[in-house]
């Protein structure tokens, strides 16, 4: 069972990697290849367990969070009035944030004492 623990950062980035994949290609009807390069890199990163890779994901990740914590919160700003929408705009993009920021540090714990 901690084995598979060990694997939870990497399982929540996959899923909001597939997430990505999945929303691009049905509301906008194209093929993102970002989010399939990063759903391939975090597929072999579960299977391979590189260090230096997962070092640098890990980095990437937290800063891509902290960069989207703003984007959300922009097109908060964005809405006319504080409806609904917005609120749930706000909510739904924070939570993504917060995840994404959350795995990252634990991919942090989990490279850190493997690099140095």
């Amino acid at each position: 069972m901690k084995q598979y623990v060990l694997f939870f950062p990497e399982f929540i980035l996959l899923g909001v990697s597939v997430y990505w994949l999945i929303d691009n290609y049905t509301f906008q009807h194209h093929f993102n290849p970002y989010a399939f390069g990063l759903f391939v890199l975090l597929l072999l990163q579960v299977f391979f367990q590189n260090k230096i890779i997962g070092f640098v994901l890990a980095t990437l990740v937290s800063l891509f969070s902290l960069y989207m914590v703003l984007a959300v919160i922009s097109e908060f700003n964005d809405f006319p009035t504080r409806s609904a929408a917005a609120f749930q705009l706000l909510g739904f993009g924070l939570l993504l944030c917060f995840l994404g920021f959350s795995a990252a540090i634990a991919m942090f714990c989990k490279f850190l004492p493997k690099i140095f």
